[in-house]
């Protein structure tokens, strides 16, 4: 954990005064570069000085638009909400927004990355979330790989309703370990409504909401060829793989989103904005 006698003191600035914001159709985004993401994540915080690490593919744009809390915590003026998936870069290119592929800052692309940051400044890592087997596979992988990197974990099979017991010791643990960064591994929305309900009470400046960023990691997942992602067919290859599992994210939630946004279009004529400095 940074020594806060290192920090100086200070109220935190808005993510829109140092990042490049889009605030459209009732949502937000940031498009950001993924060097500028990592600098981001890894920026000299004073303290209250937090972040939430959130992200907009399709699949979360339309559980924004179903869950409440998912939706209220990606509007915090405190969360950065990455564009993590490629179809949401042509949508926001209809929209006006000059964002192009090198905005696109899926997990995949940068999370072993973070990892290996963590260990140059020193930095501490707490995943929680993923299976038992997971998380001691994942976590033994990035021993192996970063031998002087600071991490550890637990699983994510717990309570997480308000007031519950097993969230509570939850959080004891990841606060007695002081994490810098908080990595979540509890799927969409039960990560996001962890965060939600609980953020105020974790100690750690960093909250990245990952999904299975560390199932991938770990080799339990299969890795879908990058050059898939970055021309927006990574979905394809992930249907294939669980057509079960994946069929309505994939095939269903697009046309519904669809109706979703122009539902919101039409309640909110004109509703579009940008701040921050473009990139």
């Amino acid at each position: 954990m940074l020594d806060s006698h290192d920090i100086a003191s200070r109220s935190p600035e808005p993510l829109s005064s140092r990042l490049w914001e889009i605030r459209a159709l009732g949502l937000r985004f940031h498009p950001v570069t993924k060097q500028q993401l990592l600098d981001e994540i890894f920026r000299t915080r004073g303290p209250g000085d937090k972040m939430v690490l959130g992200g907009a593919n399709l699949h979360g744009l339309y559980v924004s638009c179903t869950d409440p809390e998912y939706d209220r915590l990606l509007q915090a003026p405190d969360t950065l909400v990455i564009v993590d998936g490629m179809p949401v870069v042509p949508v926001l290119r209809m929209l006006g927004y000059k964002v192009g592929r090198r905005h696109r800052t899926t997990w995949l692309d940068w999370f072993p990355d973070a990892l290996a940051r963590a260990e140059r400044e020193g930095r501490s890592v707490y995943i929680l979330g993923h299976t038992p087997d997971v998380l001691k596979e994942g976590l033994a992988k990035a021993r192996a790989k970063w031998p002087t990197l600071r991490i550890d974990g637990a699983h994510g099979f717990f309570n997480i309703e308000d007031g519950s017991a097993e969230a509570t010791r939850a959080i004891d643990r990841v606060n007695a370990f002081k994490p810098d960064i908080l990595f979540l591994g509890m799927g969409m929305p039960r990560q996001e409504q962890f965060a939600y309900r609980f953020r105020s009470r974790i100690d750690a400046p960093v909250i990245g909401l990952g999904g299975a960023a560390f199932a991938y990691f770990a080799g339990f997942e299969p890795t879908p060829p990058r050059w898939m992602g970055r021309i927006g067919l990574e979905w394809l290859y992930r249907l294939a793989a669980s057509p079960r599992r994946l069929a309505f994210r994939y095939l269903i939630e697009p046309g519904l989103l669809a109706f979703f946004l122009i539902r919101r279009a039409i309640r909110m004529p004109g509703a579009g904005a940008s701040s921050g400095p473009a990139n």
